[in-house]
């Protein structure tokens, strides 16, 4: 039987309950139904909302279906109920397997772990002006969080070092040390470098040197397309009208879900056809062909 371990974990600036296991399709099905768990790319697992509620019916669901490990989590509430320094609530990655023995031998108190480093004021005033130029050049809120976040964890390791006195040799040590130790994805590494570019090219100023560092070239993966017996069952499983109209106005027009949601019916242009996709990607608006079904099913 499967075993599941549940820890605490801070994501997206709320107090969490992380959820690690061996991907299964059944228990990813069961996990994403009950408990409303969801999966988080930062931190390679599933996660939900840390609430008696949910947390009560992810345990019931899966009882009789997994091993559910749950020691950490138990001990950072204990600790939290009687206003003790816990844990701090960040587990990256999949947690080291917990021996099944009868009796723990002399667990690690988790009051010795020591929490995060906090950053130096020059590395804070860095860290303010860089986020402050991506408002003023009007980045999306995506693109802000995700360059802080690839930002931060620069900073994190430098500690007191300030970040202005890095050589394009510390950063390609840096990057060298993020792929081969932290094991980041080739996606993750571009991102990466792309904030570090961001900061020193555009915040301090600097001469364009990040052509000197070298970017793993990216995998080209072929999309996994459905058959159309496959397709059919999917879209008959759908009883809401809604939803159906939803998945079938992504499949059939191509459109991303961020695009779905902010369709307005003046978009839909059926004298010529056209759906009107206001300020996609990269705040670029664009056309996509209309087709008589997805005109008829829309209305």
């Amino acid at each position: 039987m499967e075993t599941i371990t549940l820890q605490p974990l801070q994501h997206r600036g709320k107090e969490c309950i992380g959820i690690y296991c061996t991907p299964n399709a059944t228990l990813n099905t069961c996990m994403q139904k009950n408990g409303g768990a969801k999966w988080s790319r930062t931190h390679s697992c599933w996660w939900m909302p840390c609430a008696q509620v949910n947390y009560q019916v992810f345990v019931k669901a899966l009882t009789g279906k997994a091993i559910l490990q749950t020691d950490a989590l138990k001990k950072y509430l204990a600790a939290k109920k009687k206003n003790k320094p816990v844990l701090p609530l960040a587990y990256p990655g999949k947690p080291v397997a917990v021996p099944q023995v009868k009796k723990a031998p002399e667990p690690a108190p988790a009051l010795s772990v020591k929490p995060t480093p906090a950053l130096c004021n020059q590395n804070k005033d860095a860290l303010q002006q860089f986020t402050q130029l991506l408002v003023l050049k009007a980045y999306s809120p995506s693109t802000i969080k995700t360059y802080r976040n690839e930002f931060m964890q620069l900073l994190q390791i430098l500690k007191t070092r300030c970040i202005e006195d890095l050589t394009v040799a510390d950063l390609k040590r840096y990057m060298v040390y993020a792929i081969e130790t932290k094991g980041i994805s080739e996606n993750t590494a571009h991102s990466r470098l792309n904030a570090l570019k961001f900061y020193f090219e555009q915040v301090l100023g600097r001469e364009k040197f990040f052509w000197e560092i070298p970017r793993p070239k990216k995998p080209i993966l072929l999309p996994k397309l459905l058959n159309e017996t496959e397709i059919k069952r999917l879209f008959n499983a759908l009883a809401n009208k809604k939803h159906k109209a939803m998945l079938f106005t992504a499949y059939s027009a191509g459109l991303r879900v961020s695009e779905i949601v902010n369709l307005k019916m003046a978009d839909i242009d059926s004298k010529r056809m056209q759906l009107f996709i206001a300020r996609a990607k990269g705040k670029k608006d664009r056309y996509v062909n209309l087709s008589p079904v997805l005109l008829d099913i829309l209305r």
